[in-house]
């Protein structure tokens, strides 16, 4: 996976725009990052499994 994140393709920029529509706020590069990683074939459940543990770390340091 590259680290310089290139724009979003216009059926990209869609599927961003339905996440917007269904009130889910993201930034538009970590979408991006999570397209990439969708297209080499992980698995969603893998990704989902990084983010809760990724946001339970966020909420216990912003706790202290």
């Amino acid at each position: 996976m590259s680290t310089d994140i290139t724009p979003l393709k216009v059926d990209e920029v869609q599927l961003y725009e339905l996440a917007r529509l269904a009130n889910l706020t993201i930034d538009e590069r970590i979408f991006k990052i999570l397209l990439e990683l969708l297209k080499l074939n992980i698995k969603p459940e893998a990704i989902l499994q990084v983010l809760k543990v990724l946001a339970k770390q966020g909420q216990s340091s912003a706790d202290k």
